[in-house]
């Protein structure tokens, strides 16, 4: 099934047809079936029509209110909550949050443009995407830890990446009384939500995308899921001092991304290891050439590169290929998602990677959750539907699913679950 097809039937899930959630007395929700057809789940009316909240996209849901269940849910949910550990103390209702740019309205005039024009109507606003893969972690999340019989209410916002939105929703009383909130997940509109509500001890505030340390000072509420890029830089550090002291070191870099101070941050840490640490920055891509690495020695090299460029790494790894010479390449997690660069290839160079929040496609656990995710969506479970997940979990039930520590004395935590993976029979894996 089309892919835009399965996004619109999981944003009409939460809006209706109409995208227009508080015009109608009762909001149905409902699930879409291979067919097209809608499995609607009963939910009791919702009884408070605040009138300043009708100018707001707002779903609310309440699981404990379910007359029936139509989604199987995860049905060993303690594959991934351990039913040993996990303790049955939550009595009290969790109230989340939910704020996210669903941009309602652009979607509602979208579809009417297609059909008036008579085009394909399965289609959505592309920037409602990612909006739309961190609510079906979340639903996904909620909808399984309702079955362990945690009470959780949930309201669904759109923010529409407007800080003024924001505003009006960090008002309504839900939130203020919320004991978890899921984003904002844009700079602007998450500084002012966490500015506001930074004394409340009994609000958690999440945010999956920023690794901005700035939004974690005198904020001890605040959550963030990806891990920084220092903590990145220092676990490849602590790696290399480990296990590549016998290597010569080499750094590479494009002149125009000035990463001298990342350069001399990774030297600092590794100065008790190498005594000489050159750095080779190239001008511009049309430089690069074979002829362009003849400073490795036949023997045994670490080539670090500093670049974020997808073009330049491209480039890189294509003419240290073509050497005949032992190398292992260290890099962000990029050089594993760009395109033209074949799997073999990494193998060959031993690539070094930090994966942060690590998931094992192949494991038969995370088989069965992908495989009951793509049960209710009809697509699978991607990076940020995981992010939101797992989160979810973690802050809802006993087991704990991310290791945060706390940068700054009064401050807020990031996530530290970082890896260092690298190829083996065509697969990224942790080394051990």
């Amino acid at each position: 099934m089309h892919n835009n097809l399965l996004k619109i039937f999981c944003f009409f899930i939460f809006f209706g047809s109409s995208f227009s959630a508080l015009s109608q007395d009762k909001i149905k929700f409902g699930y879409h079936n291979q067919s097209g057809k809608v499995k609607n789940i009963k939910t009791k009316a919702i009884e408070e029509n605040i009138e300043e909240e009708k100018t707001l996209s707002i779903i609310s849901e309440t699981l404990d209110d379910y007359n029936q269940r139509e989604l199987d849910g995860i049905d060993s949910i303690n594959d991934i909550i351990d039913s040993n550990i996990f303790v049955s103390e939550i009595k009290d209702t969790i109230l989340v949050s939910v704020l996210l740019p669903l941009y309602v309205e652009r979607n509602d005039t979208l579809v009417k443009f297609l059909r008036e024009n008579m085009k394909d109507t399965n289609q959505i606003y592309s920037k409602s995407e990612l909006a739309l893969d961190f609510l079906e972690g979340i639903m996904f999340a909620i909808d399984s830890l309702s079955e362990l019989q945690i009470p959780i209410k949930l309201q669904v916002f759109d923010t529409e990446n407007n800080l003024d939105t924001v505003r009006k929703i960090s008002n309504f009383e839900f939130v203020k009384k919320s004991n978890i909130v899921f984003g904002p997940i844009y700079s602007k509109n998450f500084n002012f939500f966490r500015n506001k509500f930074r004394a409340d001890r009994n609000k958690i505030i999440i945010n999956p995308l920023s690794d901005n340390q700035k939004y974690l000072q005198n904020s001890k509420n605040v959550y963030f899921l990806q891990p920084s890029l220092k903590q990145k830089r220092d676990s490849l550090c602590l790696f290399i001092k480990k296990f590549e002291k016998s290597k010569d070191i080499y750094f590479v870099s494009l002149e125009s991304e000035e990463k001298t101070l990342d350069y001399n941050q990774i030297k600092f840490r590794l100065d008790s290891v190498f005594t000489e640490f050159p750095l080779n920055k190239f001008e511009n891509l049309s430089v690069i050439n074979k002829q362009s690495f003849t400073f490795l020695n036949p023997d045994s090299n670490l080539v670090f590169v500093l670049s974020e460029d997808e073009v330049f790494i491209k480039k890189i790894v294509t003419f240290i290929r073509a050497i005949d010479t032992n190398v292992s390449i260290y890099s962000s997690e990029i050089i594993t998602k760009i395109k033209g660069i074949d799997i073999e290839d990494l193998m060959r160079l031993d690539i070094h990677v930090p994966v942060s929040n690590y998931f094992d496609n192949y494991s038969q656990k995370n088989k069965y959750l992908q495989n009951k995710f793509e049960s209710i969506f009809y697509h699978k479970m991607n990076e940020n539907s995981r992010l939101s997940f797992y989160s979810i979990l973690h802050f809802c039930s006993h087991q704990k699913q991310y290791h945060f520590t706390q940068l700054f004395k009064g401050g807020g935590f990031i996530n530290t679950d970082v890896q260092i993976c690298t190829y083996k029979d065509y697969r990224l894996l942790p080394i051990e």
